[in-house]
């Protein structure tokens, strides 16, 4: 696979990027871990109860638990289901008409859309609610677009950057958007509980009101980032549900008539110009933004925050 490098001058850059955030020793298989006090409320309290409870219990636990390998699966085939109404093959070649199941879908995308979903959904397995401890992931609720460099092929990761691309568009609950906007409205600072509205993957770092200059990407019109590091992790969503604006279409690519009011858009920003594909080479990385070794956008993400879980075998849901 060749790898697109993306240099510039130091007049052209804008800002810099932030950190990862999965479980290294999870390959995204999908098993979960259960508390032992969460264990404690789901248990029955007589013979005839543990005998119904087994009887209703899914067989299949691989989308189930706030793990990232249970989180990965179960987003996949939301992806899946929402494909199953599109007619018009997305930018990323996908439709009705040629996937046939979760598993299938991940097997056609390629490998730019692929790096885009396993580290954007590391980054947010490793970002945490501070309000009860569950990972910003585990409250995103479904997916309408992967999509990683436009062109992309199986050998080419596509360009590096692109409003449009190298990015994923989902839907959240109600949870992640008070916590993001509280993130935005504290500018990140502690709060009470000694926690962060929505810590990083890192100590050092967590979520807080964007300071892009170009402000959030329409239609949307509010943005929160993290606050150091590379790459930096960016959200852009509605700050009110109720709102005309959220109310309408996203009017975006493949997306056009899509109305979701709790959509979410997530990038991460690998260089100082916003590149946001994790198969290009950058070497505008560094805090200062002066050029350094050339470095993969995945291997950038590894240096600042560990494994994202690259070696993902998904897992039906079905």
């Amino acid at each position: 696979m060749s790898a697109r490098t993306c240099v510039l001058p130091i007049a052209l850059i804008l800002a810099c990027g932030g950190p990862d955030g999965s479980d290294p020793n999870d390959s995204g298989s999908g098993d979960v871990v259960t508390s032992g006090d969460a264990g404690k409320d789901t248990q029955p309290t007589s013979d005839s109860a543990s005998g119904d409870a087994a009887k209703d219990a899914p067989t299949n636990t691989a989308c189930v638990g706030d793990t990232l390998g249970a989180n990965r699966n179960r987003l996949l085939e939301t992806y899946y289901q929402f494909l199953t109404t599109v007619t018009t093959p997305q930018s990323n070649g996908l439709s009705k008409n040629n996937v046939s199941s979760a598993l299938d879908v991940w097997s056609k995308l390629d490998p730019s859309a692929q790096g885009v979903f396993l580290t954007l959904s590391a980054r947010m397995q490793g970002s945490i609610l501070g309000t009860d401890g569950s990972s910003m992931l585990s409250h995103i609720t479904k997916i309408y677009r992967i999509t990683g460099g436009q062109g992309a092929t199986s050998t080419d990761p596509g360009s590096c950057g692109g409003g449009e691309y190298n990015r994923m568009i989902m839907s959240m609950d109600a949870a992640l958007h008070t916590a993001q906007i509280a993130a935005n409205q504290h500018q990140g600072a502690l709060q009470q509980n000694n926690k962060y509205d929505i810590s990083d993957v890192v100590p050092s770092s967590y979520w807080r009101d964007s300071h892009d200059l170009g402000g959030p990407h329409a239609p949307f019109d509010l943005s929160d980032e993290t606050n150091s590091g590379a790459p930096r992790g960016q959200t852009q969503y509605f700050q009110d549900w109720n709102s005309t604006l959220a109310k309408s279409p996203l009017n975006r690519q493949d997306l056009t008539t899509l109305v979701d009011p709790q959509a979410i858009e997530m990038d991460q920003d690998y260089d100082c110009a916003h590149n946001s594909n994790p198969l290009c080479s950058y070497t505008t990385y560094g805090q200062f933004c002066f050029p350094e070794t050339s470095k993969l956008g995945t291997d950038i993400y590894t240096d600042s925050y560990g494994s994202y879980g690259a070696v993902y075998s998904p897992a039906s849901c079905q």
